[in-house]
């Protein structure tokens, strides 16, 4: 294996902390525009985030998911159940594999507007991802998947 110049070994730096302020600067944005979408639906962020993510699942999900993937206390999950329950949002469904427990369903009819504004956004990320080539969006793929691996494993 080649030894790395002092100019190499630079130019790496330089490229490693571009990617660590990119990914600083992402995930400032997606939290902002999270809340903005939120907010413009008249929705908390934390509800907004639910309601994408039964939509993203696609079948109905048992509150213990719910609070998991959105990183919740059982106290806050059954508070945002309530409220998307409340709103409309979603129903509570018997579970068919166990009696003594429910599943979380997401009313398409009711969530469509904010579900809209998650395709816009899916859209726009979608705009900026296709001027890229394949060999730039595997690599690109390769680092997120890698650095959801290990900040998983973080929490």
């Amino acid at each position: 294996m080649a030894q790395k110049t002092s100019s190499q070994t630079s130019e790496h730096e330089v490229l490693l902390k571009r990617v660590g302020r990119g990914m600083q600067e992402l995930i400032e944005a997606v939290s902002t525009a999270r809340e903005q979408a939120a907010k413009a639906q008249g929705l908390h962020p934390t509800d907004f985030a639910c309601i994408g993510y039964l939509h993203r699942v696609g079948t109905p999900v048992s509150p213990k998911q719910i609070i998991a993937q959105l990183n919740l206390t059982s106290g806050s999950g059954t508070a945002l159940l309530d409220r998307l329950e409340a709103a409309g949002y979603t129903r509570r469904l018997p579970n068919p594999d166990d009696r003594r427990s429910l599943l979380i369903e997401l009313n398409l009819e009711t969530a469509a507007e904010p579900l809209q504004r998650y395709r816009q956004i899916e859209q726009s990320y979608r705009e900026v991802t296709e001027a890229f080539s394949e060999e730039d969006l595997e690599a690109i793929a390769r680092f997120l998947e890698a650095m959801g691996t290990f900040t998983k494993q973080l929490a």
